[in-house]
């Protein structure tokens, strides 16, 4: 049956869950995501998401070429290339999982957690480890590494997380990995955010470092829900172990060949272009919100990620709702800093989703001074409106996912 059949007959089947679908793809096109956690995905990914593929079953016991054991030896062979990684886990379903599998097989019940902004902390219902956090310095908004030797000698931590959910700025992973030694923890990176410009060389690696790399196979990757879990050789064993023993057997063949067709992708030189690209409209984003009067933390960005807040006077609360009735989806969050209970508030605004979309320097410079509109002033109605209708002419010829980043063979 055809999709535009599909689609008729659906109508007629479930007029809600068409309704909902409707209602999705309108948003989609005439807003725009500045969230992290969004981006459009690979159209080939897409594609063998839905392709004849969902019927298939994975059999650990088949390595034929067609096989799911085979599959799963192209994947995990591809994301080791990629990320010169010793060993790697493709058969996760999302990051929450593989941030348990990750626990269970490092850490013993009661075992101490360093962790930057108490990352993960939320992952391990119903398992007991004890947090502790290190974070930026609320002054400088920087990380003082001397200050968190001070405090992993304190903790004693077994483990040592660093993930740079609200942090825009590059790491010397060298460091994190020197204090780790110094007090015999395990060092464990989660990229999932920026995961796309590691890949690319637009930032540098942990993997090098870090006894466990784990990232989500969506949104930087714009690929299909799923997670990845890289270690050391020498914990590769373990972490199988507690890959079977949490229930995590395998992704459906569609999810796996998704998954495998954009780490290709990922490795291309169209995808560094536009990891670059991305990371030009960020900064641009950053210092057009700077020039505009908004606050900017950390002094910039070298990533994906800018923090942006509002001036002095503006509730954020407030801010967010005028942002979201002028058609922008945003992510408000409260950094947590070194100084126990002192939290900065911020939204994490990323470039990711419009970089998809094929917006450029020009473009992003426009939107950054729509969005600082309403968190360096009180806006009226006509005025949140005007900027509304500002927005839908800017995204709504812009297609989701621009044709300008799809792979291409390459000689």
């Amino acid at each position: 049956m055809k999709r535009e059949e599909v689609v008729s007959h659906l109508k007629a089947f479930d007029p809600e869950i068409y309704n909902l679908l409707e209602e999705e793809r309108e948003r989609q096109r005439y807003t725009l995501s500045l969230m992290p956690n969004m981006n459009a995905m690979s159209p080939f990914a897409k594609y063998l998401e839905g392709s004849i593929l969902t019927n298939s079953f994975f059999d650990r016991r088949d390595d034929t070429p067609t096989g799911g054991l085979h599959l799963v030896g192209i994947v995990r062979e591809r994301v080791k290339e990629l990320f010169h990684a010793d060993h790697a886990i493709v058969r996760l379903g999302n990051i929450v999982a593989a941030s348990r599998v990750v626990f269970q097989a490092l850490l013993s019940p009661g075992d101490t957690v360093l962790s930057f902004n108490l990352r993960k902390k939320d992952h391990v219902a119903g398992l007991s480890y004890t947090f502790e956090n290190y974070g930026i310095e609320p002054g400088t908004q920087e990380i003082d590494w001397g200050a968190v030797r001070t405090q992993a000698e304190k903790v004693r931590p077994r483990l040592i997380i660093f993930s740079p959910v609200s942090y825009p700025r590059t790491i010397d992973y060298q460091i994190l990995f020197e204090i780790a030694q110094s007090v015999d923890a395990l060092l464990w990176v989660d990229i999932s955010q920026s995961v796309g410009l590691v890949a690319s060389k637009m930032v540098s690696s942990p993997v090098p470092f870090a006894d466990v790399v784990t990232f989500s196979t969506r949104d930087s990757l714009r690929g299909p829900d799923g997670a990845v879990v890289l270690t050391k050789q020498d914990l590769a064993a373990r972490m199988e172990t507690a890959v079977i023993n949490t229930g995590h057997e395998a992704l459906h063949m569609n999810h796996l060949a998704a998954l495998g067709v954009v780490l290709r992708e990922a490795g291309s030189e169209r995808y560094r272009i536009y990891c670059e690209q991305v990371v030009k409209n960020a900064q641009v984003l950053a210092r057009t919100l700077a020039d505009h009067g908004a606050s900017v933390l950390c002094g910039g960005t070298d990533t994906h990620l800018v923090l942006g807040s509002t001036a002095t006077g503006i509730d954020m609360r407030e801010a967010v709702k005028a942002i979201g009735r002028m058609g922008m989806r945003v992510k408000p969050d409260s950094v947590p800093t070194m100084t126990s209970g002192l939290f900065l508030h911020a939204l994490r605004l990323s470039t990711s989703n419009p970089t998809t979309r094929g917006m450029r320097e020009e473009d992003i410079a426009y939107i950054g001074s729509l969005l600082a509109k309403p968190l360096t002033a009180i806006l009226s109605a006509e005025e949140i409106e005007k900027t509304r209708q500002e927005i839908i002419a800017l995204v709504k010829d812009a297609p989701l996912f621009d044709d300008d980043w799809m792979g291409v063979a390459e000689d």
